[in-house]
């Protein structure tokens, strides 16, 4: 906005163009814009307009020369106007300034009347005389506040005084404090500093940076026990180390082996003393490594306990119990090492030391006999599964299959494989694997056609687990226990259902010769359960294969039922074959049984 005091004259606008971005601005309005200005255009567009420039320049001419006394005297208007604009500045400014002078004066007459009478108008004098109008300074002392400043002064003086004292009573207890503080630091690091000469690994936890733990357990220990083995070292009230050992490390236990004979103890290992209240960090540290070591050991020895039931080794509520004869029971207990036993103690057993060197000893680092038994059984279950498939690949043949088995045994490949050749598109391979834990674990997979190598097994189709990969059957004997129950099961339904995907494709040949006759065809299709080639109407007509266990030899026969019509009547009909006819060398063809029984249907 303008001053009021300015006497500075506002200037003509400016007409024209000022600057290069007004002219580009004019440039972009016009039609086109620069995108269509060329020379050629610019010239063609001059050329043209030179005739009505020309002629315009003529007029222009003619009006300046006519109009010279307008001009004259319309410049004159505006010099007379520009001069009453000044004057009209001029006096606002000078107004302004005598405003001012009065107010100022007015406002010093009542402090100085006699210096102020000159400077004051003589209008504003006669309208409302001298001292009218005053200041006052709002924080000025007073008498009565000029009388409590020694007052004033002498309570801010005891203020001090009382807040130094505070000060100093407060700087005397920090100082006891402090002194108190360094005595507990400097007995809880000297605890920790012991501890650390030691061997024990004391760090930082990464958890608490401000917080000194200690590692008690071993490295090679499970998970589990290796993620609970390291306890905080905190400060106590007087400064000794409170060991947090959590929740694996808090009470101190131990294993104790009790020999069992008759219903009497004969012999029980010892347990270690309870450590005091004050006794020294370190034994508190090896009293949790120990109590995290015996914990460990009976982790191992329940889950060994497992596995070893058929070897009388029972899991009870509190203890794992060994049967070593029908009088003598061996039992490991994971017991508080503040309980004492008072027997064992008074009247020592007499296989006190046999119990002892028991627990001294396990578990053993390695096993030894376990592998052994471990092996044998294997040998026994491949065996008992090389009878089995021999017996199958036996009766199959007899019935007319060109069923084959390979075995390779070791150590030609390190575990024993079979290949099983139920039909020509039907191949299995089956791998027998040792486990301590499992007994014998048997690995089945399909192998792809014989006659086509791109095509998958049909058997994928009945058993979508068994897939190229190399996957279990599910469900193994557990332990020592023959693990070819699940083996034979899985084979018992695999080969019905091989015989009738091996045998769907007669269908389409009896279909396709079914025109040379009068009769109309019967449409067979696959049994849901795979085992038999039906009639799609009512289900009733067709061939059906089963492959049962004869539990009393424990091999397999084959019994197929026929059932067709003959002379509006139904038919049925059954034929087997057993692993006694399999050694005879007799038996009907199991594809022309299937052929007639279909053609008759």
């Amino acid at each position: 906005m303008d001053l009021p005091l300015s006497l500075q004259p506002r200037g003509p606008r400016n007409r024209g163009l000022q600057s290069i971005a007004e002219f580009i601005q004019r440039i972009n309005a016009e039609p086109g814009g620069f995108r269509e200005l060329n020379e050629d255009d610019l010239r063609q567009s001059l050329a043209t307009a030179e005739p009505d420039d020309q002629g315009a320049d003529d007029d222009v001419d003619m009006l300046e020369e006519g109009s010279e006394p307008e001009e004259a005297a319309l410049k004159e208007v505006n010099l007379l106007a520009a001069r009453d604009e000044l004057q009209q500045n001029i006096l606002t400014a000078q107004g302004t300034a005598l405003l001012t002078l009065d107010f100022i004066s007015l406002l010093l007459s009542k402090e100085i009347p006699s210096q102020n009478a000159a400077t004051i108008s003589t209008e504003l004098h006669n309208m409302v005389g001298a001292g009218v109008l005053g200041a006052t300074v709002l924080w000025a002392p007073t008498p009565l506040t000029r009388s409590r400043v020694p007052e004033d002064k002498m309570m801010a003086i005891g203020k001090r005084l009382i807040e130094i004292n505070k000060a100093a009573d407060t700087a005397l207890s920090a100082a006891e404090r402090l002194r108190k503080e360094i005595i507990l630091e400097t007995k809880y690091w000297a605890e920790v500093l012991a501890v650390s000469e030691k061997g024990w690994s004391a760090f930082r936890l990464p958890q608490e940076p401000h917080t000194m733990g200690v590692k008690y357990g071993f490295s090679n220990a499970a998970p589990d026990f290796r993620a609970h083995s390291v306890a905080p070292m905190r400060r106590a009230e007087d400064g000794t180390v409170r060991l947090e050992c959590g929740r694996l490390g808090g009470d101190s236990k131990r294993l104790r082996v009790t020999i069992t004979r008759n219903a009497t103890v004969v012999g029980q290992s010892s347990l270690p003393l309870p450590l005091p209240e004050d006794a020294p960090l370190e034994d508190r540290v090896r009293e949790a490594r120990d109590t995290i070591f015996a914990q460990e050991l009976w982790h191992e020895l329940n889950r060994e306990g497992r596995n070893l039931l058929s070897n009388n080794v029972r899991l009870e509520k509190s203890a794992v119990t060994y049967a070593a004869d029908s009088a003598t029971t061996i039992a490991f207990q994971l017991v508080p090492s503040d309980r004492g036993d008072s027997r064992s103690v008074q009247n020592p057993g007499s296989e006190d030391d046999i119990a002892e060197t028991i627990n001294l000893g396990s578990p053993p680092p390695y096993s030894l006999l376990l592998p052994v038994i471990t092996y044998y059984q294997h040998e026994k279950t491949i065996q008992r599964c090389m009878d089995f498939l021999s017996v199958l690949s036996r009766v199959l043949r007899s019935a007319g299959l060109d069923t084959s088995l390979v075995i390779t045994e070791p150590p030609i490949t390190p575990p024993a494989g079979f290949d099983l050749a139920i039909t020509p598109d039907s191949r299995l391979r089956i791998i027998a694997k040792p486990s301590s834990l499992f007994g014998t674990r048997f690995l089945v997979y399909p192998l792809p056609s014989a006659r086509a190598p791109d095509a998958p097994n049909p058997l994928i189709r009945w058993f979508p687990s068994a897939s190229p990969e190399i996957r279990t059957p599910g469900g193994f004997a557990d332990g020592f226990y023959d693990g070819t129950k699940k083996l034979f099961w899985y084979l018992l339904n695999a080969v019905p259902r091989a015989l009738t995907l091996h045998y769907a494709p007669i269908t389409k040949e009896l279909r396709s010769g079914a025109g040379m006759t009068d009769r109309e065809p019967t449409n067979w299709v696959i049994h849901f359960t795979g085992k038999a080639l039906v009639d799609d109407d009512v289900e009733l007509l067709g061939v059906r294969f089963d492959f049962p266990l004869d539990y009393a030899t424990g091999y397999p026969e084959l019994h197929v039922a026929g059932d067709f019509s003959e002379g509006g009547k139904p038919v049925h009909m059954e034929w087997s074959w057993t692993p006694a006819s399999s050694l005879e060398g007799g038996g009907e063809n199991l594809e022309n049984i299937v052929r007639q029984v279909l053609s008759r249907g």
